[in-house]
């Protein structure tokens, strides 16, 4: 009779731990619905914000963005995207620790949130790519490669050709409109 008391509080503390379990990753989600991570250029010019998701919600640019060149506006919205997922990637990390601790469940969301939002590389402010897998050695070379040739136009690719002569079809069609 005592092992079934025992089994019965056992089952009774196991379904307890699995209730406050579900509280705090209640409260993790609502905690992290209101998440939201906002990064700004150096300048001022360029602001991105991105939800709990690193999705893009807002991207907010000043005046002084006309006068850029477009391909330096976009660059800087993608480094200002990546670093707000970053910081973002960080806060998640802070909240799922505090509020769940780290439990297999917390990890895996850590683990999710890492590998979508990798460390930026600080020379060019974009992600860093995760490490190719190792290859096998290639055996020493004495010399050099040769560089690649440059790519060069295609022969005779200003050359346009048209028929001699016009064909009787293209006669008949040239004054007629295609709706008749």
């Amino acid at each position: 009779m005592d092992d079934l008391n025992n089994a019965a509080a056992e089952l009774s503390r196991w379904a307890e731990d699995l209730e406050q379990k579900a509280q705090r990753y209640q409260e993790l989600h609502a905690k992290m619905t209101s998440v939201s991570v906002t990064d700004t250029s150096a300048d001022g010019r360029i602001s991105v914000t991105v939800d709990a998701n690193g999705s893009t919600t807002a991207i907010t640019l000043a005046a002084a963005v006309r006068g850029m060149d477009p391909t330096a506006v976009a660059t800087e919205l993608m480094a200002c995207t990546h670093r707000a997922q970053a910081r973002l990637r960080d806060q998640v990390t802070g909240l799922v620790h505090d509020t769940v601790g780290t439990d297999e469940a917390g990890e895996a969301i850590v683990g999710q949130y890492s590998d979508r939002f990798p460390d930026l590389d600080p020379t060019s402010s974009s992600p860093v790519p995760p490490p190719p897998p190792a290859a096998p050695a290639a055996p020493a070379t004495p010399w050099p490669s040769e560089p690649d040739a440059p790519a060069t136009r295609k022969p005779d690719r200003d050359r346009v050709v048209a028929p001699e002569e016009p064909t009787d079809e293209d006669l008949f069609y040239q004054r007629k409109s295609w709706l008749q």
